[in-house]
């Protein structure tokens, strides 16, 4: 009877193990999905709709009253509405991608050529010619800046100006195209939302495992192009000499604040909102040196770009060492998200967006 005894008493501790192993597994990928969508995601792109929405206000207003408050109030809305537009940038899977928003929202660089071109023109643009005639480098956020934040914007905006009219529709269009993301994620386009499908709650859904696939994907091809194709083609780290052009944007000089807001938008990925789940919690079970490694690495990139005294084409000019440490600190933690991130995850991902090697 004892030997019977001593072996079920050695199952029942090897069920209790067994037990407390799955349950120390994590949350599932349907759950940090879940959280993602609901907590971060279409929080994001109910930012990027309101902000959208008060910089066409603002615009709209300031072509009827052109005077300095009313031309510096559409300039902090321009700035309030790229901040949340790159803090989406985490995002931009599903809607975003589909629709082809960036070519209406923001492409770089702006062709101030062909924009003087068309304002020369002198007929009024329309929202139709924004959608449909004009190029993707000739509106959307890139577009409103050469106009808002020309020296001469206050004089250039009187009256019926044809510069006027091209403002009002770059707005309008760039609120529309907002609201049809949001709309996207949370009402469907034609289908289930996004987020219902992304997250497996519709009844035609991404597999979860591809799902995070997807999401850990856009944060590799984010951080690429923040480290390879900006950065380093900004501090000449590439062939062909420094290249200060590869940072966009034009009189507003914003680059620095869109590198941080798009590093806070794939911190809110990584970590979650708050206590809600993110990509940690499905990379902390598996390997918690990892976790923490990441979780260090976006907060040290972000404090490099804090450090950074702007705007960024002048620091980089006469303050390359603080850009450097800034482009170090962020390369560190391309090569923890190409190398370890992807691996233990089992994210596929092309060999050159994962080989994980900066520039020097």
């Amino acid at each position: 009877m004892r030997p019977v005894l001593a072996s079920l008493a050695a199952i029942l501790a090897a069920l209790a193990l067994l037990s407390a192993a799955c349950g120390s597994r994590g949350p599932s990928d349907a759950d940090v999905l879940i959280s993602l969508a609901d907590e971060v995601a279409v929080p994001a792109f109910q930012a990027v709709a309101e902000d959208m929405a008060r910089l066409d206000d603002a615009a709209q207003y300031v072509c009827q009253n052109p005077d300095n408050v009313s031309v510096e109030a559409a300039r902090q809305a321009w700035h309030d509405a790229r901040a949340s537009w790159m803090a989406s940038e985490a995002m931009w899977f599903g809607p975003v991608m589909d629709r082809r928003s960036r070519s209406l929202l923001d492409w770089s660089p702006t062709d101030i050529d062909g924009i003087e071109e068309l304002l020369a023109q002198g007929r009024a643009v329309t929202i139709t010619d924004i959608r449909e005639a004009l190029a993707s480098n000739q509106r959307g956020l890139g577009a409103m800046e050469y106009v808002l934040f020309d020296k001469e914007t206050i004089a250039s905006l009187e009256g019926p100006s044809p510069r006027c009219a091209f403002l009002s529709a770059l707005t309008s269009a760039a609120r529309q195209e907002a609201d049809a993301i949001l709309s996207a994620w949370t009402e469907g386009d034609g289908g289930a939302p996004y987020r219902d499908y992304l997250t497996g709650r519709s009844g035609v859904a991404l597999l979860a495992s591809e799902a995070v696939a997807e999401v850990v994907r856009t944060q590799i091809f984010l951080i690429r192009d923040i480290v390879d194709m900006r950065l380093a083609s900004a501090l000449g780290l590439r062939d062909g000499g420094a290249d200060p052009s590869a940072i966009p944007g034009t009189a507003a000089d914003n680059g620095l604040e869109d590198l941080r807001n798009e590093l806070q938008g794939m911190r809110r990925i990584y970590e979650g909102a708050g206590p809600r789940l993110g990509i940690s919690a499905l990379v902390r079970p598996l390997s918690e040196d990892t976790d923490q490694r990441l979780r260090q690495q976006l907060a040290d990139a972000l404090g490099a770009l804090d450090a950074v005294e702007g705007p960024l084409r002048v620091a980089i000019a006469e303050r390359p060492s603080q850009v450097n440490e800034a482009y170090d600190r962020l390369a560190e933690l391309q090569r923890t998200m190409a190398t370890e991130l992807v691996s233990l995850l089992g994210v596929s991902v092309g060999f050159t967006d994962t080989d994980g090697d900066s520039l020097r």
